[in-house]
């Protein structure tokens, strides 16, 4: 039995064709996305607040969160704020005067409660992390703190997840801190998926630059 002979101009259209069909789905814009942040790898001096600048814009306007924030490690074995994306200054002026030791992450007390998502995220309520007086200013939008929470998809003002940024030996090097949608719901799991692999080149970034 003879099979037709499929013209090799015609695989090669094929194959084109679906790769251009690919490149504009959204989920292949994301993979555009970390190639770009992996370009910072190539430049003659690897700047971590650049990459991070760059990360945390991406990671809000993308996923239409309201605010996203990136903090490091300091020498000093502090952990601060770095960058920011979408948050107003007065609130950003609030949270750069802010540390935290490792061990404010690391377990849960009276004044951080959280519950893990995966190894590397986590969620803070608001109803569990009641702010401070003076750090109720810091938020986007003070006049809705203690709304109701009227379903399991409400994401509160102040409430936020944070994913981790650890280095080869899971040692905590920042975080990645962002809220709700502008929606007024949480990050969905494709996004938090996302920002893990964006912590993971983060973290890859930080180990280069210390090798040098």
């Amino acid at each position: 039995m003879l099979y037709p002979t499929v013209d090799p101009e015609t695989v090669k259209r094929r194959l084109r064709f679906e790769y251009l069909k690919a490149k504009n789905d959204p989920t292949s814009r994301t993979l555009d996305e970390f190639t770009s942040l992996l370009q910072h790898f190539q430049k003659p001096r690897l700047v971590i607040h650049d990459l991070a600048q760059d990360a945390a814009s991406y990671i809000q306007k993308q996923f239409r969160l309201r605010w996203t924030l990136i903090g490091f490690r300091g020498n000093d074995g502090m952990y601060r704020y770095d960058v920011m994306s979408g948050m107003r200054d007065e609130g950003w002026a609030r949270h750069k005067t802010k540390a935290w030791t490792q061990k404010d992450f690391m377990s849960t007390s009276d004044r951080y409660n959280y519950a893990d998502i995966s190894k590397i995220s986590r969620v803070y309520l608001e109803e569990q992390n009641p702010l401070l007086k003076e750090d109720e200013q810091a938020v986007n939008r003070p006049a809705l703190l203690r709304s109701k929470r009227d379903s399991d998809e409400t994401c509160l003002e102040a409430d936020y997840i944070d994913t981790l940024i650890l280095g080869n030996k899971d040692e905590m090097l920042g975080w990645i801190e962002y809220s709700g949608t502008i929606a007024g719901e949480f990050p969905d799991p494709w996004t938090i998926r996302n920002v893990e692999v964006i912590s993971a080149i983060i973290g890859a970034a930080i180990a280069s630059r210390n090798q040098k």
